[in-house]
């Protein structure tokens, strides 16, 4: 059952008169009502105004897009960047681009549906990933590279931090494209996510998609590659034709960085703390560094609603998908909140 607010999920919310502590959400580092960062974003609405529909191949540009840009990739450490209204834009772009080119394309198993459009193979398993690659390479070696469509942190345990599956596949014939969504600004080297990870493993090209949202608390999304890659997606129409993200949020990408790096280390306070208090780590899907823990226990979930929490707790991505449980850790958190999390779990486990 939905719980419709009134107003944007915090670490309590009120539901029916009762408050309930909000373990929900992909806000990690809890920047939506973050006053600090508001504020940040309130002053570059003052400059650059709500909205900006032009093509940003119009004869007029905002000079905030080359240089949010810029700053990303050099953060990120890929060669270029190009940003978007959205990371489902974003991985759309990047998919649609490669199938117009004729590259043949295979997503991984749990791979975000942004990823997924006609034409491409999806796979149930590694194995079978694996088995159309090498078939691929095999009757077609002249044709184009084959691509693999993946999620970084896909919550199976074979992505994010040491990648195996990826590395059973000969990825020296291989475009990797990852969306790391749930990755940057969270995971990797201060937060810079998995592009410079992925990038060692040597694959013939990478592009990385993300959500710039869950980690970073901007209405955008981007495209990170080599200068040619991002140049190709630059000169597509489906770029020409999307207008971009609000130019506010750009300017606040670029002035946030001290307020990131310090919600950063609180959610990161936070998730230490939650392993520590809590007695059955086994028992939760937990990625290492990602504030996260899902789970499969329907009666642990209706008892913890019922002792005053919400978290993520819908059938995803449709009807028809599974129910994912999931506790998700925020910098908005107070130590309290982790404490009374994790002894109320290891009390109901118990």
């Amino acid at each position: 059952m939905a719980h419709l607010l009134q107003h944007i999920p915090d670490r309590t919310i009120l539901l029916d008169g009762k408050e309930y502590l909000y373990f929900g959400g992909t806000a990690y580092l809890g920047l939506q009502s973050h006053a600090p960062f508001m504020e940040v974003f309130l002053k570059n609405v003052q400059q650059y105004g709500l909205h900006y529909g032009a093509s940003r191949k119009s004869n007029v540009a905002l000079e905030i897009y080359p240089q949010a840009e810029e700053w990303l990739s050099q953060w990120a450490g890929s060669e270029a960047c190009v940003t978007l209204s959205s990371g489902y834009l974003a991985a759309q772009l990047v998919v649609q681009t490669l199938l117009q080119k004729g590259h043949p394309l295979f997503a991984a198993p749990n791979a975000h549906t942004a990823l997924l459009v006609h034409g491409v193979v999806q796979t149930q398993s590694f194995e079978e990933l694996h088995q159309h690659i090498t078939l691929t390479l095999e009757e077609n070696p002249e044709s184009k590279p084959p691509v693999v469509l993946f999620d970084t942190l896909d919550f199976s345990g074979r992505q994010f931090p040491n990648f195996e599956a990826l590395r059973e596949l000969p990825l020296e014939k291989i475009i990797l494209v990852g969306d790391d969504s749930h990755g940057i600004g969270i995971v990797g080297e201060q937060g810079k996510g998995c592009y410079a990870l992925l990038k060692d493993l040597s694959p013939a090209q990478l592009m990385v998609c993300c959500s710039l949202g869950k980690g970073l608390g901007i209405q955008a999304g981007a495209v990170l590659g080599t200068s040619d890659n991002i140049q190709m997606l630059r000169n597509t129409a489906f770029y020409g034709g999307a207008s971009p993200a609000p130019p506010a949020f750009m300017g606040t990408l670029l002035d946030a960085a001290p307020i990131y790096r310090e919600r950063r280390a609180v959610v990161m306070e936070h998730l230490e703390l939650f392993k520590k208090s809590l007695h059955s780590l086994e028992t939760f899907t937990h990625i290492e560094g990602h504030p996260t823990f899902e789970f499969s226990n329907p009666k642990l979930a209706k008892s913890l609603e019922k002792n005053g929490f919400i978290f993520t707790n819908f059938n995803y991505p449709d009807d028809n998908g599974p129910i994912i449980s999931r506790i998700v850790l925020s910098a908005y958190h107070q130590k309290e909140d982790i404490l009374r999390l994790a002894n109320d779990l290891n009390r109901l486990m118990s």
